[in-house]
C-alpha cells in the first residue's frame, strides 16, 4: 500500500524527537546484518513494507522507504520538495543489462555511514546492490546506486515525481533535440521550460553547451556525476515521471551517482551546484569590451602603420578610425597557422599574415586584445611541427591522428607548454576553443591512454581540453585572458565563457535564405546556459552563416550589446560598410553598429560587476526574470526578456518587420531609457516602440548605471 503523507509525517515527529540525524522507524536495527533476500524470511510483506528510515538536518528532512526503495525531499520551511515516482509505493530506481531490466527486489538491511544511510538490496538479477544516500552540505543530499557485480554493459536510471504545475529547467543549450540539428534550419520551437522533452546526453556540434543539471520549480535542483552517454526523459513518455539512464564502465562502482539541490531559488541552486563542480570562469574587464572578427582572413594585403600586413585586418582597423567606432579586441579565426587544416604548427601563416609580428603591434597600440582560434588538434605529421611530434611521441587520440589524447598527462603537458610559450612571444590574451565535440573517437573499442573508453571519454572531452589551455594562459598571464568555449559538460564552466557555436542568419544548400529564428533561438540558448553553470554567454552577431536581410543584422547588434560578451563576425564580412545586402555602404547600419558598440562599450564596468558575482554563486550575467521573481505565474516560461545584470530589464525584438512589442514589467519600478520620464510600475504589460534602431530595454528605478542614477 502507498504510504499517506499524514502517516508519514507523524512518524518524522516521533522518530525527531529521538534521533536528530539518521534513524530507522521499523524494520531491521541499523548495522545488524539481516539474512539477504533468497533465505525463507526476507523481512518484507506484502503491501510493500513499513520500513522507512530519515536523514535529517537543519534544513531538510529526508524519508526514505526501503521497501520498495523512493524517497521523499521535505524543507523544514516550505514542506514538501520532490520524491520519487510513486513514493513509497512503487520501484523507483532500476538497471538494465543485456536488455533485461532488474529491480531492488528485496531490502535485506540498512547500515549508517558518516552522513548518512547505506541500504542493501538482492536485485531480481540475484546481484547485491547498495544505495548510499547522505548529506554534502545541509542544502545538497548526494544518492549512490552501486552493484556487487557490476559487469557487461550496465545502465541504470532513477525515476522523479513530476508534479502537475512543475516546470524544469536547463539541461542543454540548444532550444530542442528533436530533430537533433534543430538549429541548423532553425523553427518556431522550445521553451523555457524542458517538461514535454526527451533530452540525449551526448554533446552534439555545433550548439554544444550541455550539463546533466536541472532546474525544478519546485525549488531543488538535480545533478549526475557522470561523463558517459545518457538521456534525461522530462515527462516525454508518461508526463508525471521526470526520468534519466545512464550507463556505467563494466566494473564501476557506483554504477549511478547524482546529487539533489535544495535551493530554494535558482540562485541558491547555482550556489550549491557551483560549489561541487567549480565557480565559474571570469575573465578581466577588458574581455567585455565588444569583439571584431572574420570566420577566415583572405590572403590579400594592405598597409597600416607603414606594414604591409592582411588586407582584412587593416580594413577593419582603418574603417572603425573612419567611421568612429570604439577599438575592441580583434579575433583572428581559422586558419591562422600553415597546413590544409590551418592548425599545423604555432605561427602564423606568412601567406595569409605576412609581418604578423607589426600587424599584432598596430593591433596592441590602439588599445586591441588579440584573441586567437583555437583546436584540440595536432594536424598533419608531413606539415608542420605539431602532427610530426604527436606522431612520434604517441599523443594522439586512439585510431586517428588529429585529436590530441589529454587523458595521457604527457600530452596534456606538451601541448599546454606549446600553447604558453606561443602567447607569451606574441603576446596573445585569449582562445576561441572550437571543435572539442566533433570527430574524437566515440565508442567503446577506442580506448584512450588512461584506459577510459570513447563512451566514458567524449562528453568529458572537451573539459580536459579547455582545461590544458585554462592551465596554459593562467601560467603565462595569471587571470588576464579570456577564453569561450563551443562546448561543454561538467566543469567547462570553470574554463570559459560560451559561445553559441555556428548561429544561422541564413538557411538553405548554399545559405543564401534568410532567417530570423536563428536570433529567436539564441534567446533561449542564452537563459537556458544561465540554469546550467554557464554565467558568461556570447553569440555569432549576425549569424555564423550571414544573415541576408540587413533588419536581422540591426536586430542582432542590439541583442548581442546586451549579451555580457558582444562578438560581430562569422561568414563574409559582418560589415556596415561592406553588406551582402543594399545598400552596400549601409549608412543607417553604420549608425546602428556605432551605437550598440559604444553602448555595449558604456556597459562594460556594469557587466564586469555583475561577473564577478557569478564566481562566488553561479550567478548568471543574463537570467531569465523567473530567477527573481519565481512566484509570478507570468514569467515562469518567458523567454524573450531577460535581466543583464540586476538592474536592466531587456526586451529584443527578432522577428523581421516588427516595430512594436508587448513588454511584461515585472513588480518593481522600471525606468525607460529611450524616454527617461516614462517610469513604469510593475506588474503589468505595456506596449514598447521598436523602431528598427531601438531596443526596448528598461533600467530599475534607483540604480546606478550608465554614469547615473535612475
Amino acid at each position: 500500500m502507498r504510504f499517506s503523507r499524514t502517516r508519514l509525517l507523524a512518524a518524522f515527529v516521533a522518530c525527531v524527537l529521538v534521533f536528530p540525524l539518521i534513524f530507522s522507524c521499523g524494520g531491521d536495527d541499523d548495522d545488524t546484518e539481516a539474512d539477504l533476500p533468497g533465505d525463507d524470511d526476507t523481512g518484507d510483506d506484502d503491501e510493500g513494507g513499513d520500513d522507512f528510515i530519515v536523514l535529517e538536518n537543519d534544513v531538510l528532512l529526508v524519508n526514505v522507504s526501503a521497501s520498495p526503495f523512493g524517497f521523499q525531499v521535505l524543507s523544514k520551511e516550505r514542506g514538501l520538495v520532490t520524491e520519487t515516482l510513486d513514493f513509497g509505493a512503487g520501484e523507483s530506481l532500476a538497471y538494465v543489462r543485456n536488455q533485461q531490466q532488474y529491480n531492488l527486489e528485496n531490502f535485506a538491511y540498512s547500515e549508517t555511514t558518516e552522513h548518512g544511510v547505506t541500504l542493501v538490496y538482492r536485485t531480481t538479477e540475484g546481484n547485491t546492490a547498495r544505495v548510499t544516500m547522505g548529506f554534502h552540505t545541509d542544502r545538497t543530499l548526494k544518492v549512490e546506486f552501486g552493484l556487487e557485480h557490476n559487469t557487461g554493459f550496465v545502465r541504470a536510471w532513477q525515476d522523479i515525481q513530476l508534479f502537475e504545475d512543475e516546470a524544469i529547467y536547463g539541461l542543454m543549450e540548444r532550444i530542442h533535440w528533436f530533430p537533433a540539428w534543430s538549429e541548423e534550419k532553425p523553427r518556431e520551437i522550445g521553451s523555457l521550460n524542458r517538461r514535454g522533452e526527451w533530452i540525449p546526453m551526448m554533446i552534439y556540434a555545433t550548439i554544444g553547451a550541455y550539463a546533466p543539471f536541472y532546474h525544478s520549480s519546485q525549488g531543488y535542483g538535480l545533478h549526475v556525476d557522470t561523463t558517459f552517454y545518457g538521456y534525461f526523459d522530462v515527462g516525454h513518455f508518461e508526463q508525471d515521471r521526470l526520468r534519466f539512464v545512464f550507463s556505467t564502465a563494466e566494473g564501476r562502482d557506483p554504477v549511478l551517482t547524482y546529487y539533489l539541490f535544495y535551493g530554494p531559488s535558482h540562485d541558491g541552486i547555482l550556489d550549491e551546484y557551483t560549489a561541487l563542480t567549480g565557480r565559474p570562469f571570469v575573465p578581466p574587464q577588458w574581455a567585455f569590451l565588444h569583439w571584431r572578427w572574420r570566420d577566415a582572413h583572405q590572403p590579400v594585403t594592405g598597409w597600416l602603420d607603414g606594414n604591409l600586413i592582411n588586407g582584412q585586418v587593416a580594413e577593419d582597423v582603418l574603417m572603425y578610425e573612419e567611421l568612429g567606432i570604439p577599438a575592441g579586441n580583434y579575433m583572428i579565426d581559422r586558419p591562422w597557422t600553415p597546413g590544409e587544416h590551418g592548425f599545423a604548427e604555432f605561427s602564423f601563416d606568412q601567406d595569409r599574415f605576412p609581418n604578423a609580428r607589426p600587424m599584432l603591434q598596430s593591433l596592441d597600440d590602439r588599445g586591441y586584445h588579440v584573441i586567437l582560434w583555437g583546436a584540440p588538434w595536432a594536424i598533419g605529421w608531413e606539415e608542420g611541427q605539431n602532427g610530426w611530434e604527436a606522431e612520434r611521441y604517441g599523443y594522439y587520440a586512439p585510431h586517428q591522428r588529429k585529436h590530441i589524447d589529454f587523458t595521457d598527462p604527457a600530452a596534456y603537458l606538451w601541448w599546454k607548454m606549446k600553447i604558453r610559450d606561443f602567447v607569451r612571444d606574441y603576446n596573445i590574451h585569449g582562445w576561441k576553443l572550437d571543435r572539442g565535440e566533433e570527430d574524437q573517437p566515440s565508442f567503446w573499442w577506442d580506448v584512450y591512454h588512461d584506459g577510459r573508453t570513447g563512451d566514458e571519454v567524449r562528453n568529458d572531452y572537451p573539459v580536459m581540453y579547455q582545461n590544458c589551455y585554462h592551465d596554459a594562459m593562467t601560467e603565462a598571464w595569471g587571470d588576464d585572458f579570456v577564453n569561450i568555449i563551443r562546448a561543454g559538460w561538467t566543469g567547462s564552466h570553470r574554463y570559459g565563457a560560451v559561445w553559441a557555436g555556428d548561429t544561422r542568419g541564413a538557411v538553405g544548400e548554399d545559405h543564401n535564405e534568410s532567417t530570423d529564428l536563428g536570433l529567436r533561438s539564441l534567446l533561449l540558448s542564452q537563459l537556458h546556459c544561465s540554469f546550467m553553470g554557464y554565467s558568461i554567454w556570447t553569440s555569432d552577431t549576425g549569424g555564423y552563416y550571414e544573415f541576408r536581410d540587413r533588419e536581422v543584422f540591426a536586430r542582432w547588434l542590439q541583442f548581442s550589446a546586451f549579451s555580457p560578451i558582444m562578438e560581430i563576425g562569422g561568414i563574409g564580412d559582418h560589415a556596415p560598410w561592406n553588406m551582402p545586402t543594399e545598400p552596400v555602404y549601409d549608412e543607417e547600419m553604420i549608425d546602428i553598429y556605432r551605437t550598440y558598440t559604444r553602448l555595449h562599450h558604456d556597459l562594460v564596468e556594469y557587466i564586469s560587476r555583475a561577473a564577478v558575482q557569478t564566481v562566488r554563486s553561479g550567478r548568471a550575467v543574463t537570467r531569465p526574470l523567473v530567477f527573481d521573481y519565481p512566484d509570478d505565474p507570468n514569467v515562469r516560461e518567458m523567454w524573450d526578456e531577460y535581466f543583464l545584470g540586476a538592474d536592466i530589464l531587456v526586451a529584443p525584438v527578432w522577428r523581421v518587420g516588427q516595430r512594436r512589442r508587448q513588454v511584461y514589467v515585472p513588480e518593481g519600478r522600471f525606468v525607460n531609457y529611450w524616454n527617461p520620464d516614462q517610469t513604469v510600475t510593475g506588474p503589468t504589460t505595456i506596449n514598447a516602440d521598436a523602431p528598427l534602431d531601438r531596443i526596448p530595454f528598461y533600467i530599475r528605478k534607483g540604480a546606478e548605471v550608465l554614469g547615473r542614477v535612475w
